[in-house]
């Protein structure tokens, strides 16, 4: 027990109350200012520490992202489903094909393209979607030449993004230390599919090039080198975040349904094969309702496209393929063909898609050897090998179906086997062969 100071009892601390000489020593009655806090201080306060926060929050989920990226790409990707592969970035994409003998091919044809390319159709359906099994034309060309054969091929694009864009997002995206390096192709394959490569060609340059009165060549070779031939550090790391961002989309659009393209009435197109009359779907076509001053303009997307190609890798040769649409491969028992879809540029509306259209086979023979006859002189002119997939096509159509039964715009199995049958033919043709429109016996 302390001192009994002031008559308080019992307690070591002093009675504040009564002892007004020792003020000093009690803390109620002590002089010590206080310090009195404006609201905008408090505020500042806590907005410092929310942004010590937020930035904490930041750096960990860059950190988390890069190190997941890092270990997924380098590490993991090798041994991952081919399934996976519709969700891939383009250059992550590459590595993953079964057309090769080594997860980084050397010596390889580089296959580019649409979906003709990219090997959609009844092959891949029937394989149940699964990407480790053989299903388009790169499979029989690694057979039959025993070479890597790398698809490029990506649905929906046209000239510019299959030569330029694609190439270049795979090709030029070196400088990332996600994926191995990647030697340059020895050797260009190109699919020119007659059946949307003009209406995608004619569309660019009314969406994206929208050329100002200048030479439309001009136009084309600055929009190529400036928009598709462009690459950029930061894609290195957005790679992981748009595979991530395809999953998410793929699993809302289709985890209930399946494609819109596939599994559609085979009603609408009495077709003459293999002794008999059969029918199938609506079918892609030419450009029957494009001008041939679009037509022409379509063509130059595509050759500007391939003299970039041949800028780019100089000492690799390019094949053309110029490949038909599917009513430009058959013997059609009605007076009529049902088309799917007809891209009309001049309409009064604007430019639009026509449905329900029904054709005189006639007139989509002629537009399948005009078409044809435009690619060969621009390919010609080029100095490339130029091959017409048609009479091999019409040769086997004449014993049976070439595409469907579920996807009608696409070859199926026998389909791919032909063409990637008279690609590996020819691999070592140099000349622009012949438009042969003539039909089998």
């Amino acid at each position: 027990m302390g001192r009994n100071i002031g008559g308080s009892v019992g307690f070591d601390k002093p009675d504040c109350a009564g002892i007004a000489f020792i003020v000093g020593l009690c803390p109620a009655a002590r002089a010590s200012p206080r310090i009195h806090y404006k609201p905008h201080h408090r505020m500042l306060k806590r907005l410092n520490k929310a942004l010590a926060d937020s930035a904490l929050v930041v750096v960990s989920f860059l950190v988390t992202y890069l190190v997941c990226e890092f270990l997924f790409f380098r590490f993991l990707l090798p041994h991952m489903s081919f399934n996976i592969r519709p969700y891939l970035p383009d250059r992550a994409d590459f590595f993953l094909q079964n057309s090769k003998s080594h997860y980084v091919p050397h010596d390889y044809i580089a296959l580019l393209g649409d979906s003709y390319a990219a090997g959609v159709g009844d092959w891949l359906l029937a394989n149940g979607g699964k990407n480790d099994r053989p299903f388009h034309s790169a499979n029989v060309m690694h057979d039959l030449l025993s070479r890597d054969v790398a698809s490029f091929g990506r649905v929906n694009i046209g000239s510019a993004q299959a030569m330029v864009q694609r190439v270049t997002r795979i090709l030029d995206d070196d400088y990332c230390y996600l994926f191995p390096a990647i030697e340059p192709p020895s050797r260009f394959v190109l699919y020119f599919y007659e059946g949307n490569d003009f209406d995608d060609n004619y569309e660019l340059i009314l969406n994206d090039i929208k050329p100002q009165g200048r030479e439309l060549g001009a136009e084309i070779d600055k929009f190529l080198n400036q928009r598709l031939a462009k690459t950029s550090p930061w894609a290195c790391h957005g790679h992981f975040g748009d595979m991530l961002f395809r999953m998410a989309r793929y699993a809302i659009k289709y985890s209930w349904r399946p494609p819109a393209v596939i599994d559609l009435p085979s009603t609408f197109n009495p077709i003459v094969t293999g002794g008999e009359t059969r029918t199938a779907g609506e079918f892609q076509a030419p450009p029957l309702l494009m001008t041939d001053a679009e037509i022409d303009a379509a063509v130059m997307v595509y050759s500007r496209s391939l003299a970039w190609l041949q800028r780019r890798f100089a000492n690799a040769p390019v094949t053309v393929v110029y490949v038909p649409s599917p009513p430009s491969v058959y013997r059609h028992a009605g007076e009529a063909v049902g088309v799917k879809e007809v891209f009309a540029p001049s309409d009064p509306g604007g430019p639009t898609f026509k449905f329900g259209v029904r054709i005189p086979p006639e007139r989509i023979y002629a537009k399948s050897q005009m078409g044809c006859e435009k690619i060969r002189a621009a390919s010609a002119r080029a100095g490339v090998a130029f091959l017409d997939a048609r009479p091999a096509l019409r040769a086997a159509a004449v014993r049976g179906f070439v595409h469907g039964p579920r996807d009608w715009n696409h070859p199926n199995e026998a389909g791919y086997r032909v063409l990637g049958t008279l690609v590996a033919g020819h691999i070592e043709q140099r000349e622009a062969g012949p438009c042969d429109d003539r039909w089998p016996p």
